[in-house]
């Protein structure tokens, strides 16, 4: 794997993209596809599609991922600061305990809490 390929990966699993709002992994998507395909479009349920079209004589290819990651979706601050949230995707309760969360706001401000 060289750097390129490396780093690719690392700005996928680093992009914020739970369910609903997964525009960050699109646009990191897209910056690595522009290089390589002649087309690159949206679907009717916001899925980025890049298309590259070959000499014809080889096979054919799709190759297809989630963007979506499991996270979380803040419903309520209480008096007391706390945090109350629902989950997205695939959460285990027991494992929820001690995970270290980033919150984003409407504003695009990150902060820092633990569970």
């Amino acid at each position: 794997m060289d750097k390129k390929e490396e780093q690719l990966l690392i700005d996928l699993t680093t992009a914020r993209g739970v369910p609903g709002n997964e525009e960050e992994v699109r646009e990191v998507f897209k910056a690595y596809a522009k290089d390589f395909a002649e087309d690159i479009f949206y679907d009717g349920l916001g899925s980025v599609i890049a298309k590259h079209v070959g000499d014809g004589g080889g096979p054919k290819v799709f190759i297809s991922g989630h963007m979506d990651e499991v996270g979380f979706m803040v419903t309520k601050i209480t008096d007391k600061g706390f945090i109350e949230f629902q989950t997205l995707g695939g959460w285990w309760g027991q494992v929820m305990l001690a995970q270290e969360v980033e919150i984003k706001t409407q504003a695009g401000k990150l902060v820092h809490g633990v569970i």
